[in-house]
């Protein structure tokens, strides 16, 4: 019998529970301070989204080192300073139901500096064959595990229940989890459990410093899509398995982009979930995004298999989904193009407006 949305779930290491199945996906939104320190107005769009009844509050990807930071406006948890810009929202976040998360980010060779200070763990090239990135020698890759496993503590003593650690999407972690972005030879490269070993050191590292009551969630992306490639479906099986069984992570989130699709390389085997349900542990929730919009999304993707629903795009413009859901499980919000007002209505700046209409067709114009 599948979940239903209106379920608490309590993770299974750290013992927290959410009260619903229901969480904010983690979103660039590019309204914060050029230091990283959290906005108000960011702030606010959290609340918003917790006060329209989400169980879980993930904060779009905060970069853990100066290095990281991949776009103007994100926030980062690199220092002691941004860490207390969040002290307002997490405490906002426990005095009300939802458990707050914060999303761990490095961008890698997609950070926004230059080909000397960017890194990858084989370098980097762009379309047009230009360098992007130099590559990491084994120092950098210490440091570089280490800044995740600050950042991790540093949001703990910020009051967070936990992090995500974002492995997905042709960042940091993906650059060493991919068969085309990691070249190396060494401890760090070649084999598929010298590729994940950067992971594990950062899962590894982050539960010795924060303590087994802390959360700790890991997004993975399953195969190739859009710009990030080398990623086998059945290696991310593996990998989200050895994550859940040995590492002690609370939950697993596959990004798909299309929550109902299959995978590209089993397309006739039914929904790509399915999958991960079938070989995760019973207790370790399965988390996905991708095109859920309507209750009777919602719904469909929990039979699928899903524990736990991340929302992306609808909340963007119904931070009350929830809410709505929970008085009509037929809810059907409306949908894009938006009108800016509606927009800043649901607690989005102009900034964020503006990201927003690199989404073709959900700003009017």
């Amino acid at each position: 019998m599948s979940a239903n949305v209106k379920d608490p779930i309590v993770f299974p290491v750290s013992k927290i529970s959410a009260p619903n199945r229901v969480a904010l996906a983690p979103m660039t939104n590019t309204q914060s301070h050029p230091d990283g320190r959290l906005s108000d107005d960011e702030a606010t769009w959290l609340k918003m989204r917790a006060s329209g009844g989400f169980g879980t509050i993930i904060t779009a990807g905060a970069y853990v080192d100066a290095l990281g930071k991949s776009w103007d406006g994100q926030i980062g948890i690199h220092n002691q300073t941004t860490a207390e810009s969040f002290l307002h929202l997490s405490e906002s976040l426990r005095q009300g139901s939802s458990i707050g998360v914060l999303q761990l980010f490095h961008g890698g060779m997609r950070a926004m500096h230059d080909a000397n200070t960017n890194l990858s763990p084989s370098g980097g090239t762009n379309s047009r064959g230009q360098t992007i990135a130099r590559k990491m020698d084994v120092s950098d890759i210490h440091l570089a595990i280490t800044a995740h496993v600050e950042a991790a503590y540093r949001s703990k003593q910020s009051g967070f229940h936990g992090v995500e650690i974002h492995g997905a999407h042709g960042y940091l972690i993906h650059q060493f989890l991919s068969t085309e972005t990691n070249r190396r030879e060494d401890d760090w490269g070649g084999s598929s459990a010298n590729r994940e070993r950067f992971l594990l050191h950062i899962v590894r590292g982050i539960r010795e410093r924060c303590g087994e009551d802390f959360l700790i969630g890991v997004r993975l992306s399953p195969e190739d899509a859009n710009w990030f490639h080398g990623i086998d479906f059945d290696a991310c099986l593996d990998l989200s398995c050895r994550l859940a069984e040995d590492e002690g992570v609370d939950y697993i989130h596959i990004s798909l982009w299309d929550a109902f699709k299959a995978a590209e390389k089993y397309p006739d085997r039914g929904p790509a979930i399915t999958h991960f349900k079938k070989v995760l542990p019973p207790e370790v929730p399965l988390m996905t995004a991708g095109k859920i919009w309507r209750g009777q999304d919602a719904e469909d993707v929990l039979s699928y298999g899903a524990d736990i629903l991340a929302l992306g795009r609808v909340a963007i413009a119904h931070p009350n989904w929830v809410n709505e859901y929970l008085q009509d499980t037929d809810y059907h919000p409306s949908a894009p193009p938006f009108s800016v007002t509606h927009l800043k209505n649901a607690g989005l700046n102009p900034a964020f407006v503006e990201y927003m209409r690199k989404w073709k067709g959900f700003v009017e114009n």
